[in-house]
């Protein structure tokens, strides 16, 4: 049976869902952005029995292999509005369900573990706007050329745009070993739902 939706979640799903490109971005700088588009699909209630999202983020000269897919879950506690991140098995099999979403409707849930350490936390500010940043003491561990390293995620979005950073640290010695030096990736929706 399908859930209705909270106020909250109705304007939280119509903010974040859609397709957004940084080509204004790569087109103006283009030796430091390349041109990547992001996908926010809903999945329906039914898959985690409650609000649930399908990302994906590829380069636009590969659509069809992104190199990062996740299921996310929302909760809502409080003010906090919280996307807890799911790994996909066998993820390469919904590549392009961002574009094409009917190779969605193949997702369910034994395909999906919960990521522990990798939860979003964003808080609504006026007009509709969301800032959220990982959970405070959650450390996603990425390993990058042989170190391992934790995740910090900044993210902002609004209904037309979506700003996203993330960068790696050396768990030892906290020194940063990959990410943007040049701040924000800067997103414009050019499509909803």
């Amino acid at each position: 049976m399908e859930n209705t939706h909270s106020q909250e979640e109705s304007i939280f799903i119509k903010t974040i869902c859609g397709k957004y490109s940084n080509k204004v971005q790569a087109d103006e700088a283009p030796r430091l952005y390349a041109h990547i588009n992001i996908f926010f699909r809903l999945l329906p209630w039914s898959l985690l029995k409650g609000v649930s999202f399908y990302s994906e983020q590829s380069y636009n000269h590969s659509p069809w292999s992104p190199y990062r897919q996740a299921v996310h879950k929302l909760l809502i506690k409080g003010k906090i509005f919280i996307m807890q991140n799911y790994k996909i098995k066998n993820a390469y099999r919904l590549a392009g369900g961002g574009f094409e979403t009917k190779i969605l409707s193949t997702i369910n849930s034994s395909q999906l573990s919960l990521r522990e350490s990798c939860e979003m936390n964003f808080y609504k500010s006026k007009n509709n706007c969301y800032t959220g940043h990982l959970k405070k003491g959650c450390t996603h561990i990425i390993e990058r050329d042989g170190r391992k390293t934790y995740l910090v995620s900044k993210v902002k979005f609004d209904k037309h745009n979506f700003l996203s950073l993330d960068e790696g640290f050396d768990i030892q010695t906290g020194q940063k070993i990959w990410g943007s030096d040049n701040g924000y990736l800067k997103f414009k929706k050019i499509d909803d739902m």
